[in-house]
């Protein structure tokens, strides 16, 4: 590879940083992390069985994150009178949150948050696996030396 493949693949690298963060608080996220995982690799960036791995887990933890995370939450707000003679109401919120699988992320309180370390660990793992996995498929073969 050439001179000018070079400068294209860490300027690559560093437009998909530079857009990813700028957009990190909606589509930004896994661009940042193509790009930094492409400045990890790219010492090792001729050899296939290094780079794709390593950027193939990136979008595998990035869809499998999106998969489980719940992405939307919808709050229904009731106010409890405890008895009639009490002046007092109560205010309860109940939140339900889903994701693409279904999974029910549903919980109650003012400011509820969803739970994300089930995407977070389910992202890591699906990394884990493809990346580890593909590594195992690219790698170069030892040829057999006839004698």
């Amino acid at each position: 590879m050439g001179r000018a493949s070079s400068i294209a693949y860490w300027a690559g690298a560093a437009v998909l940083m530079l857009f990813g963060f700028v957009a990190i608080f909606s589509v930004g996220a896994p661009f940042f992390l193509t790009g930094a995982a492409m400045i990890v690799v790219g010492p090792f960036r001729h050899r296939r069985d290094v780079l794709w791995p390593a950027l193939l887990a990136v979008w595998s933890f990035v869809v499998a994150y999106i998969v489980v995370a719940p992405l939307g939450c919808t709050g229904r707000s009731v106010a409890v009178v405890p008895n009639i003679g009490h002046a007092a109401q109560v205010g309860r919120t109940t939140w339900t949150c889903t994701n693409v699988l279904g999974i029910d992320y549903s919980g109650s309180g003012m400011s509820y948050n969803p739970p994300l370390m089930p995407a977070l660990l389910t992202g890591l793992v699906a990394g884990a696996v493809v990346g580890f996995e593909l590594r195992r498929v690219l790698r170069p073969r030892a040829t057999a030396v006839r004698t």
